[in-house]
């Protein structure tokens, strides 16, 4: 096969998503002539849509060793370097692209690209110039007014911030985008009237998406969380278990987003003390596309339901001052006076020919059968689904607490080997200190030397790495599983301060249970 066919295959593949088959073509050009440029982009672009693009980086830089001037060239050389997280050389051909006069309409990309870039770098007034210049080729775009808004809110000025989210809904009135963004300000400032008033004007006009129910749950979850008594905290755990169960049933989730809802679940669950429910999530979650589509539910119980507060319900009091209201504004009128005209064209005095002639100015509500079909068919997931590296870390290790409360100790013990074989090093932490704890709690011989093995094993981490202080936090929960309290103490104090406190509170309610001084010091 020609260079010239082997070319044209690789652009149709390409053309239909076949990025596989269009890399392979793009070899075989390059194969039969190493010399022309076309074969190295053909391969470079096919990199791209595979999301390797450090590897189409080396493929648009050999492109451009042949094709020296080719300004479209440096943009996508640039542009391949910028999702490697390559900066400087990302900015080197961007600069290339602009004076090698690539195509008009790369121009305004380029300028989003550095404008990214110095988002990136909290160099807000430059990117908000280069946003600017963009506009000059792009026009008025809804992508950057988005990184304007966020330009302006990392610049603290929340009153542009919200004009550019404004802008951004008369383009796109429908688009969720820019009231979850304004959502999000409102929350940062602790502002929750303005939050849920924002959500209120999305439901208004706005196409719900899992974006909007996924907020839904973090203003259930967050909002004047300082001002919530410990006695109302169970009506807001329902409130929020509510939130996720109509995300799940409305929001037509995929399965990533379904896997993490169920953690959330547990995670709730795991916060009432409610420790069985919690397991039932997390079980969920293990294939999640059969528990979806089998109609599982995080309101596991239907006395949950009991506890959930109604959106919008009125008590009978309320719904009379509310018709009352009605009534003395005259919304009732259009229909008294209808009626009245009715009745006046009836010529008898018998009720029940009245009834009858009244009839026929009604709609008959039988012309639609009470089970018609939805035109919808039933959401489902479809193909199978496995967490990445951190999903998994993530069920395994609120697995461990858990059944830790329930005492199934075989159980915690094989979580806790499987989060061992992270390649998340402080996931693998975590698993070899719960593996300890199985051996204290099951009181196993010799565990006071495992733990005192590991706490030289992490000392000795310490010393290779001295910034690695989840290695000196692990030491530490050693400590204080082995009742020395001072030299937890000792260490504690040395973490840095978001360590500090949660460990903090672990040692002070070991103290509270009482034992200390009781073993080894290692």
């Amino acid at each position: 096969m020609s260079y010239t066919e082997n070319i044209a295959n690789s652009n149709t593949a390409f053309g239909s998503g076949e990025y596989e088959e269009a890399l392979k073509y793009a070899e075989l050009a390059i194969n039969e002539d190493s010399g022309k440029a076309d074969g190295y982009y053909a391969a470079g672009k096919a990199y791209m849509s595979l999301e390797k693009p450090a590897r189409a980086t080396e493929y648009f830089s050999k492109a451009l060793s042949i094709d020296k001037k080719n300004g479209n060239g440096y943009f996508l050389l640039g542009y391949s370097n910028a999702l490697a997280e390559k900066t400087v050389e990302a900015l080197q051909a961007l600069t290339r692209a602009l004076e090698n006069e690539c195509d008009e309409i790369l121009k305004g990309q380029i300028y989003k690209i550095i404008a990214l870039i110095d988002a990136d770098k909290n160099d807000f007034e430059n990117s908000l110039l280069n946003l600017k210049q963009a506009e000059q080729y792009v026009g008025v775009d809804p992508e950057i007014l988005r990184q304007k808004a966020a330009c302006y809110a990392g610049m603290q000025d929340y009153h542009q911030t919200l004009f550019t989210l404004n802008q951004i809904k008369l383009l796109q009135p429908d688009n969720y985008t820019a009231y979850s963004l304004a959502f999000h300000v409102f929350m940062d400032l602790n502002m929750y009237e303005e939050a849920k008033a924002e959500l209120g004007r999305a439901e208004e006009f706005a196409k719900l998406t899992m974006d909007y129910y996924e907020d839904r749950i973090a203003f259930a979850l967050m909002h004047d969380a300082d001002k919530i008594t410990e006695d109302k905290m169970p009506e807001r755990y329902y409130d929020v278990l509510a939130k996720i169960d109509d995300a799940l049933k409305k929001g037509k989730p995929n399965a990533q987003q379904v896997f993490e809802m169920y953690l959330r679940a547990a995670e709730v669950y795991n916060s009432m003390e409610d420790y069985d429910k919690a397991l039932i999530c997390l079980d969920s979650s293990v294939d999640p596309v059969l528990s979806f589509n089998s109609g599982f539910s995080v309101l596991i119980n239907d006395d949950i339901s009991e506890n959930i507060v109604p959106e919008n319900m009125l008590d009978p009091e309320e719904e009379e001052e509310k018709l009352e209201e009605m009534w003395e504004n005259g919304e009732f009128e259009n229909i008294s006076e209808k009626i009245e005209e009715a009745i006046e064209d009836i010529d008898s005095d018998d009720p029940e020919e009245i009834a009858e002639t009244m009839q026929k100015y009604l709609t008959p509500l039988d012309s639609i059968s009470e089970t018609i079909e939805s035109s919808e068919s039933e959401y489902k997931l479809e193909g199978d689904f496995e967490p990445d590296q951190l999903g998994k870390d993530m069920r395994n290790s609120m697995y461990l607490p858990i059944y830790e409360h329930k005492k199934d100790f075989e159980n915690m013990f094989r979580k806790a080997r499987e989060l061992q074989s992270s390649t998340v090093e402080g996931n693998r932490y975590n698993g070899i200190y719960y593996e300890l704890r199985v051996g204290k709690l099951r009181d196993d011989a010799n565990w006071q030397k495992k733990y005192n093995d590991k706490i030289n094993f992490w000392m000795k981490k310490m010393l290779e790495d001295p910034t690695d202080y989840l290695s000196a936090a692990y030491r530490t929960r050693c400590y204080i599983d082995l009742g020395n309290f001072e030299k937890a103490e000792q260490l504690c104090n040395c973490l840095p301060n978001e360590m500090k406190e949660t460990i903090m509170a672990e040692l002070e309610k070991a103290k509270a249970n009482g034992g200390g001084d009781d073993a080894a010091s290692g």
